[in-house]
């Protein structure tokens, strides 16, 4: 009989960091660790061992993992989670200097991309104009580059 490798959050962890050491180019780095997420989500039951939510409720940010020492542009990096209720959104935002890869445990998510626009004589401030939106479920996984806006709200049904 023979045994297949569990792929474990503390193996995606080494993962990242040893990409953050193979290459300083942001684009290979957030492809390369999509990949990896791709193969986390793939793992059956992996993230309620760590969280641990309780039956109803446990909405919210959960850290799983913060490193001090690898990461780009600056060292450090987070992995962390957050459950929304269905039909709970956020503002649009970016990531500042840094690239974000967004992975689908359990759900949907509809995730909407905006860039900033100039309207012209008589508005005194930029705004956002939606660029387009796409819907990321189970599994799936979605980076952005830094500066680029986004927001997300949970769809499933």
């Amino acid at each position: 009989m023979t045994q297949t490798a569990t792929y474990t959050m503390e193996a995606f962890v080494d993962d990242v960091k040893k990409i953050f050491a193979s290459t300083k180019d942001p684009l290979a780095q957030a492809q390369a660790v999509s990949d990896h997420m791709e193969d986390l989500l793939a793992e059956p039951d992996w993230l309620q061992e760590k969280l641990n939510l309780p039956e109803e409720g446990g909405f919210g940010r959960y850290d799983l993992h913060q490193d001090q020492e690898d990461g780009a542009p600056d060292p450090g990096f987070l992995l962390m989670c957050t459950v929304q209720k269905p039909g709970q959104d956020n503002l649009p935002h970016d990531h500042g200097a840094a690239w974000v890869v967004y992975g689908v445990y359990q759900g949907t998510i509809k995730q909407t991309k905006w860039r900033w626009f100039y309207p012209g004589e008589g508005v005194d401030s930029p705004q956002i104009k939606e660029t387009g939106n796409f819907d990321q479920g189970e599994g799936k996984v979605a980076l952005f580059l830094p500066g680029e806006i986004h927001d997300t709200v949970n769809v499933t049904g």
